[in-house]
């Protein structure tokens, strides 16, 4: 094992809390003095084996910092069991906020808030760690009593890379495009990353519950252009083609769960690197790597075409595969958002997972191109930076606001980690090729707009629920879907930390996980299961089976008809670790309400024989019904459409006059009484004759909600008579899907920003 420490109608909601927040403090006082002892701990160990590596480095001819000419920092930290130096890298706003959607928080946005971070309880609770001092006195972190920015430690060297990281978080946007995601943050802490375990320990103990980790430990090929000429070196160990570090669960993975776990409020926000841009110098060129033995730095020779290039998967290291933080990749702008899967590329540097024993790394992404923030080099100086260290402060600010939205909905009280981290996965834009997770994109892009939502709704039309699982318990609970898009389910917990893997081993599939909770969702007799990946075949889709290795589970159920009961279960294999275990559930797509019934109580003579109505054609054999349940037979309509319809009745008996409607519940509220729900009334029917006519879709439906259409069709003396509830003599009812859409052609203007001209300035 690595010694250094490279450094979450029948809608219930009956639930436990077991963290209680108690004024300004988010843990308890048995935590307190557990974080306490850790952090001296922990800052013993570091400084060893720092101090060792140092000694190392003066017999080995070993960097021990340098600044790269991008501004990249590279930092000695200590040395593994195989006696190999581990160097902490760095990893190198408006379009960034609209990526996440975090501008739906601002004064104007979407959600109708005005929210930038400036709440007082959140002074002192956010974090940061990087290579090197803010430069504090920019004018974009200027506050009403100075520097916004709070240097808690001393380092020696001012860094572009911490102050463009910083700025992306909360920059106040003096330069509109270098506006922060939480630009009225009043503080923020910041530390550099020399022994950053310690320091995270005392800070989580002192109720921090974001901080943001743009930086990790060097693994296969870096450049380095600090030597003449500059070079490819190779970080793996001597006669290795693949390095041990990508996907390994060590020390420092395991010290920060460790963290978290006795911290259940905070959320280090971490990047998740940019491997994939670093592949080492050309089949046949010369290379460096460590001396068999010494652990000097030498030249090998011409680099063999056997060696990885760092540009697939696996090339997440060390403490990016924690588990419970967010690792984050990036991806390029989008503007507005994306209205499509499309519309989300993956950049060019952004690594990819999963971890060694398969989980789902990484968590999510967001956006890391050619982002615009401050600069140390004046202080009205601006750089323009791509980078998982980019999408990393773009995701910490972006879950800062969710954090202060819901402490204003509840009376100043923050989320549990687990909470925050399930919320952002649960609504994620969905991202790659196939439905479900990835290896690329994680869970999705993050759109804090639709995890503001949730919020808003919790207890309504949504569920964010914080409990504790008990041995051997099983927990039930039934919704009832709305319609309101998908029914999603997402369970997260804060897992105890996992026992590290040994040193230079490749790829040990042995799952890091220690307590396995277990999401299922029951519709009558059929069970769904969780999304899981196979690391053994990474590039595959997503499958919904049991799932061993992951603290977070989710369950899409993509087509549940509204108005229908489910029951969401959670238990959990073996024995909990530990003692019972905090969980958070977080759930979309409830809050229905059951349809009413429709049926006529003889089925002699009229009936509906076919239906027609877009994709939908659902010829019926020649039996009698009352009432026919065909809500799993679907139809999209698109917005403000017009289509036709065509109602063939026939008769089990002799033929009678009748009356036929269709109504359809367009605002999905779970009933038909609402006012142009009746989309069609048909003539008295003499005969077997059809019904036919058009369904206008209202503008006003809300594009990929699904909702109920019932036909209804009925011997009576008059149309009045006929009515979506309740039982009638003769006749049938039949119920059927509809999901609204975009229409094909969806063409307008989306937003207008009236921009200053001559707003950037690059140096001084």
């Amino acid at each position: 094992m690595i010694k250094k420490h490279l450094l979450t109608y029948l809608l219930v909601f009956s639930f436990s809390i077991s963290f209680a927040q108690q004024g300004n403090k988010l843990v308890n006082e048995a935590q307190f003095q557990k974080l306490q002892t850790l952090s001296s701990q922990f800052k013993e160990t570091s400084e060893e084996n720092r101090n060792r590596a140092f000694a190392l480095a003066a017999k080995n001819n070993w960097v021990t910092f340098r600044v790269q000419k991008d501004g990249t920092i590279i930092s000695l930290q200590g040395v593994d069991d195989l006696g190999l130096p581990l160097y902490l890298k760095t990893e190198n706003n408006t379009i960034a906020a609209g990526t996440t959607r975090a501008n739906s928080f601002y004064s104007g946005g979407s959600l109708g808030l005005s929210l930038n971070g400036s709440s007082d309880n959140l002074v002192g609770k956010i974090g940061i760690w990087d290579g090197g001092i803010i430069l504090t006195n920019h004018q974009e972190f200027q506050g009403v009593d100075g520097s916004r920015i709070v240097q808690k430690d001393n380092p020696s060297t001012g860094s572009q890379h911490a102050t463009h990281v910083g700025g992306t978080m909360m920059a106040t946007g003096i330069n509109p495009i270098a506006r922060g995601i939480a630009w009225g943050l009043k503080k923020l802490y910041a530390w550099d990353f020399n022994t950053d375990v310690a320091e995270m320990t005392t800070a989580a103990s002192q109720s921090m519950i974001i901080s943001n980790h743009s930086y990790g430990f060097i693994s296969g090929w870096n450049y380095n252009s600090g030597t003449t000429p500059p070079r490819w070196e190779w970080y793996g160990a001597p006669g290795t083609t693949e390095d041990y570090k990508f996907g390994f669960y060590d020390d420092s993975a395991r010290d920060w769960d460790l963290i978290c776990y006795n911290a259940p409020y905070y959320l280090p926000v971490k990047s998740a690197g940019n491997n994939r841009s670093e592949t080492g110098p050309s089949v046949g060129t010369e290379y460096y790597g460590f001396e068999t033995g010494s652990s000097k730095l030498v030249s090998k020779g011409l680099r063999p075409s056997g060696i990885s290039s760092n540009d697939g998967y696996d090339i997440i290291s060390t403490t990016g595969t924690a588990k419970n933080i967010l690792s984050i990749g990036a991806v390029s702008g989008l503007p507005f958002g994306a209205n499509s899967t499309d519309d989300i590329k993956i950049s060019s540097f952004s690594s990819w997972g999963p971890t060694d024993d398969g989980r789902i790394k990484p968590d999510l992404v967001a956006d890391g191109v050619q982002l615009t923030s401050t600069s140390n080099e004046s202080t009205r100086a601006y750089a323009t930076l791509s980078g998982t260290s980019m999408s990393s402060p773009n995701t910490s600010g972006s879950l800062i606001l969710l954090q202060e939205y819901y402490s204003k909905l509840n009376n100043g009280a923050f989320m549990r980690s687990a909470s925050l981290k399930g919320l952002a996965i649960e609504t994620t834009d969905e991202a790659g090729i196939t439905p479900g997770p990835d290896y690329i994109y994680g869970w999705g892009l993050l759109n804090v707009e639709r995890a503001g939502q949730l919020i808003k709704l919790n207890g309504t039309n949504s569920l964010i629920a914080e409990r504790t699982l008990a041995q051997a318990e099983v927990y039930n609970l039934q919704v009832i879907t709305s319609g309101a898009g998908p029914l999603k389910v997402t369970i997260c917990w804060t897992d105890p930390e996992g026992t590290p893997g040994i040193t230079g081993t490749l790829n040990s599939r042995t799952p890091k996980l220690v307590n396995d909770l277990d999401l299922r969702v029951i519709k009558e007799s059929t069970t769904f299961l969780p999304w899981k990946l196979d690391p053994n075949n990474p590039a595959n889709a997503a499958v919904q089976i049991d799932n061993v290795v992951d603290n977070v589970e989710q369950i899409t159920v993509p087509n549940a008809v509204p108005g229908q009961v489910y029951t969401i279960r959670v238990s959990h294999k073996g024995t909990l670790s530990k003692g019972p275990q905090a969980y958070s559930i977080i759930a979309s797509g409830i809050g229905g309400n059951v349809y009413c019934a429709s049926a006529a109580t003889n089925s002699a003579d009229t009936r509906i024989d076919k239906v027609v109505l877009n994709t939908i054609s659902n010829t019926l054999q020649n039996t009698c019904r009352t009432y026919s349940d065909f809500k799993s037979t679907s139809t999209s309509l698109e917005v403000g459409k017009n289509y036709p319809f065509t109602i063939s009745l026939g008769t089990c008996g002799t033929v009678q006059n009748k009356f036929a409607k269709i109504f359809v519940d367009w605002n999905g509220d779970g009933d038909f009484e609402d006012a142009g729900e009746t989309a069609a009334t048909s003539a008295l029917i003499a005969g077997n004759l059809d019904f036919t006519g058009n369904i206008t879709v209202p503008n006003n439906v809300v594009i990929n909600n699904t909702t109920v259409m019932r036909i209804v069709t009925s011997e009576v003396a008059s149309s009045d008579l006929v009515t979506p509830c309740g039982t009638y003599n003769k006749g049938e009812t039949q119920d059927y899907t509809i999901n609204f859409i975009k229409p094909a052609n969806d063409v307008g203007i989306i937003a207008f920003n009236n921009l200053q001209d001559n707003i950037c300035e690059t140096n001084g």
